[in-house]
């Protein structure tokens, strides 16, 4: 099976290909982005407001690990998995970061982190 990067991107007249895991990693930023509710295409998908609200609330962590487990779901991604995001220390009040782990489901020994900020 074939993927291709996120956001889009042409090289030589085609799109860009890239790994299974780094395309699912693409699509987690484009959730972490995205508002909930807002794409039509998966009501799980978009965790933006949970990750803004990640500052008053400890349950917002696990809230968004949820949706975007449900959005993987919805959109037919079933070999990834996230299966943490943990805050990490920032220089600035004003922007959170978060460490995001993705694992295979077909092989667990295989997990894959990105950091997300809002």
């Amino acid at each position: 099976m074939s993927f291709i990067s996120f956001p889009l991107r042409l090289h030589n007249g085609f799109l860009r290909r890239t790994s299974e895991a780094e395309a699912v990693m693409g699509l987690l930023r484009q959730m972490a982005a995205t508002p909930g509710g807002s794409w039509p295409g998966s009501a799980n998908f978009g965790v933006r407001d949970i990750f803004e609200k990640a500052r008053t609330q400890a349950e917002a962590q696990r809230e968004a690990m949820e949706r975007m487990n449900h959005a993987l779901i919805d959109i037919g991604i079933t070999a990834y998995r996230v299966e943490s995001i943990a805050k990490e220390a920032s220089s600035s009040q004003d922007i959170n970061s978060y460490l995001v782990t993705i694992v295979s489901t077909v092989d667990l020994s295989r997990t894959y982190s990105i950091a997300l900020t809002s």
